[in-house]
């Protein structure tokens, strides 16, 4: 943990983690609270189809986010985003309370993804000028271990407020956090100075090519995201497949703890040693691994043991996500250059949310009160179309030279 231990020891760092770590926590918050309110009022197919729009309409508009962040001030980015997402947060609680029709739902959420503060790709984004680059893989594999660590505590918070108060009760709290956690990183030193102009910003506003495409003119991130989205369509089943295995109930968190504790153990320790193998046989591994457990937990009812073998199949995806994350953070971080890094990580969070809200729409209509098995081999599925890409592609998976 000796690596860890210097991290920390950076100024500025510890507190720039522990402000993105309380804006982070309320998305897997957000998403099991309102998944549980529109299904308890609507309908799985109907909560799904929510839950897709809000991730659509994030995806979409995250690029743009990054690059305002990029090419201005990221501090008054997060701080204006952050107003109309506060706005958005309150209409939606608004129609809950009403159960007025599924459309007005789909409006909410759709505001609600565009304001999305993009906190997330500006700490990914500041972390080169906060750290040396050799220490850049153990940062990188710190946040994703802190990004999965908010997957474990934010859904048991999220169902113990469930627990005690009406869905939209426990969203209202939800809202709160990230209005606070937000602030908190937009205020932080750190971030400050990532806005302050530099050469590789005037770079990237004066050449065309990186004007209108950003990162993506590199064919790597092009492969990286695409392997991104898939990945993230398998979250998205395996979110259905919670709230399916636990017939709608509060209790679906812990299905999802689960998961994400999982991928805190194995990013942390991921990131404290070298492991064998590029990139590329990393990821053909631990893909194969991931696709084998949800077939395992398929082949499992959801009732008595059977409801056990699909934890273990959430455990041990977990488990296997944790090194795939840094793995995918390090690759990006690399690849992108310094004047497009806030942008080329908003494109891996839109494409993130993007195979996530096309994986709750599908998993969505397959899923039933005590249903699984569809939803978990869709999710397989998508875990060996990951193992294909990256066989037949070689060097679009290997780190630069930095």
């Amino acid at each position: 943990m000796r690596r860890y231990r210097e991290l920390l020891g950076v100024p500025g760092v510890l507190r720039l983690t522990l402000a993105v770590l309380l804006s982070r926590v309320t998305t897997s918050m957000l998403n099991l609270t309102l998944l549980v309110a529109v299904t308890q009022s609507y309908g799985y197919a109907e909560a799904g189809l929510v839950l897709m729009v809000f991730a659509v309409s994030t995806a979409v508009v995250g690029p743009a986010r990054g690059r305002l962040a990029d090419r201005r001030e990221p501090r008054r980015v997060l701080l204006t985003l952050l107003a109309g997402h506060m706005v958005a947060y309150t209409g939606l609680l608004a129609g809950l309370a009403a159960t007025a029709p599924v459309e007005v739902l789909f409006l909410a959420a759709a505001v609600l993804g565009v304001t999305v503060p993009p906190a997330g790709p500006v700490v990914r984004g500041v972390w080169p000028s906060l750290v040396a680059a050799d220490r850049l893989p153990t940062a990188y594999a710190f946040d994703a271990a802190l990004n999965n660590a908010t997957f474990v505590s934010g859904p048991m918070i999220a169902g113990g407020l469930l627990l005690v108060l009406p869905p939209a009760g426990a969203m209202a709290i939800t809202g709160a956090m990230k209005l606070a956690g937000d602030a908190l990183v937009a205020l932080a030193p750190a971030i400050r100075r990532v806005g302050e102009p530099t050469e590789a910003r005037q770079h990237a506003r004066q050449h065309g090519a990186a004007r209108m495409f950003g990162p993506l003119v590199d064919g790597r991130i092009r492969l990286l995201l695409a392997m991104i989205a898939l990945d993230t369509f398998a979250f998205g089943c395996l979110e259905v497949t919670a709230v399916a295995a636990a017939s709608g109930q509060g209790s679906a968190g812990v299905f999802t703890s689960l998961l994400a504790l999982g991928g805190v153990v194995s990013g942390i320790a991921y990131g404290a040693r070298t492991w064998p193998g590029g990139p590329r046989a990393q990821l053909i591994v631990l893909h194969t691994g991931a696709a084998l457990a949800l077939l395992a937990g398929a082949a499992a009812g959801p009732a008595g043991a059977g409801l056990v073998a699909v934890g273990a199949a959430f455990t041990l995806f977990g488990l296997l996500s944790g090194p795939v994350e840094t793995l995918q953070q390090v690759l990006v971080g690399d690849l992108s250059p310094p004047g497009q890094r806030i942008e080329a990580f908003a494109w891996v969070f839109s494409i993130m949310w993007a195979g996530f809200g096309v994986g709750t729409t599908i998993a969505g209509q397959l899923a039933g009160p005590g249903t699984t098995a569809p939803t978990l081999l869709v999710g397989a599925g998508a875990q060996a179309a990951i193992v294909a890409l990256a066989a037949v592609n070689v060097a679009g998976l290997r780190r630069s030279a930095t």
